[in-house]
């Protein structure tokens, strides 16, 4: 079977509204309008040469454009993209994340050995219920005994 030859600029045109509607549709779902519209015309540069009947194309290309937007959709919501100002910052201006400074020995004084143990697994960014589990308590006694700490390091911390 041959495939016949198309003109890909006047077909890119032809679908354009296709493009643009299927792009909308997933935008705002951990992708940008704009990429998805990429997205859609490197499809329908893959799948216009696929489609062997040049009358079936329109319904060719309404049922496998979709899914090629999607699956680019979900792929750059997997990216958590960060731009690279982000990432890196110049000397002149200051961190975007400031240290709280308190006095570390004050501090080890005040908490007992497992108060300290649970301070330090929820700066590590464990949360309450993992905490919890890890000490074989509830999240509810977790919460309790983190409100008697912060009661406890109230004056150190102001």
């Amino acid at each position: 079977m041959e495939f016949p030859k198309y003109d890909m600029e006047s077909e890119l045109r032809r679908f354009r509204p296709l493009v643009t509607a299927t792009a909308r549709r997933y935008a705002g779902r951990g992708a940008e309008f704009d990429d998805l519209v990429q997205e859609g015309y490197l499809a329908l540069l893959e799948l216009i040469p696929r489609c062997g009947d040049p009358e079936r194309l329109p319904l060719f290309l309404k049922n496998r454009l979709p899914a090629r937007v999607r699956a680019a959709a979900r792929r750059e919501w997997r990216q958590q993209y960060v731009p690279l100002e982000d990432m890196e910052g110049t000397p002149e201006e200051p961190s975007v994340f400031v240290e709280p400074s308190f006095p570390d020995r004050a501090v080890e004084e005040c908490l007992g050995g497992e108060d300290r143990e649970l301070v330090i697994l929820l700066a590590g960014g464990f949360s309450q219920k993992e905490a919890a589990e890890r000490f074989g308590i509830t999240q509810q006694a977790v919460s309790a005994r983190l409100r008697m700490v912060r009661k406890r390091l109230a004056p150190l911390i102001q």
